[in-house]
């Protein structure tokens, strides 16, 4: 037909891959950042702080991250990913609260000595702001956890009542995720602790509230 036009559908749009160099890149910055976080603090840290540490200009370090946030976040995601695994393995259990509340701390313990740097800011002062930002909520999916486990054991009478459980549920991942930090220093990949080490961590904590009665 004369004069018509002929409609042209676009070609699919292609999401690209990073390829293999950029992706090394990035885990480079994240490795550079997590040690930077931990022995500054993620406030006092800047990018021109990573891109000087990884010898980058920040032009090149905002071609593998937009900013300090997405920094965070990727840091500490294989953290929320541990620690929705522990909740829902604890959640399947059905043996007494007081062994539920040392097998979640026992998890906790394992992966924060695994992964040191990455839980130290998981678990720290620092960080996106707000009680509704990732690692908030489930920092305290894993206080709620533990308080209520607490409260069982409390009626069961495995556990002294004389503490707040939610305040004794601080307590308790305070010491023992502190511990295994300390234990695995700042940097990431320093393995599993043996399982004597975990009893270790654990034994004061839960002796303080058990009355060795575990």
């Amino acid at each position: 037909m004369p004069g018509a036009v002929t409609a042209v559908n676009p070609p699919p749009a292609t999401t690209a891959t990073p390829s293999p160099r950029l992706r090394r890149g990035r885990e480079d910055v994240l490795t550079a950042a997590t040690a930077l976080f931990h022995e500054r603090g993620y406030d006092a840290t800047s990018m021109s702080d990573i891109a000087a540490r990884l010898g980058f200009t920040k032009a090149a370090l905002y071609r593998h991250v937009t900013g300090k946030a997405e920094l965070l976040r990727a840091i500490t995601g294989p953290v929320r990913a541990d620690v929705r695994a522990l909740l829902a393995a604890s959640a399947a259990g059905t043996g007494r609260p007081v062994d539920e509340l040392t097998g979640l701390l026992r998890g906790l313990a394992g992966a924060a000595a695994a992964g040191p740097g990455r839980y130290a800011l998981f678990w720290g002062p620092d960080g996106e702001p707000g009680p509704l930002a990732p690692d908030a909520v489930g920092r305290d999916e894993v206080v709620r956890r533990l308080a209520d486990l607490l409260e069982r054991a409390v009626a069961q009478g495995d556990v002294r009542g004389d503490i707040a459980p939610r305040l004794a549920a601080r307590l308790l991942v305070g010491a023992v995720v502190a511990a295994a930090v300390e234990r695995g220093g700042p940097g990431d990949g320093a393995g599993p602790p043996s399982p004597s080490a975990v009893d270790v961590l654990l034994d004061g904590p839960v002796r303080l509230l058990t009355g060795g009665r575990t």
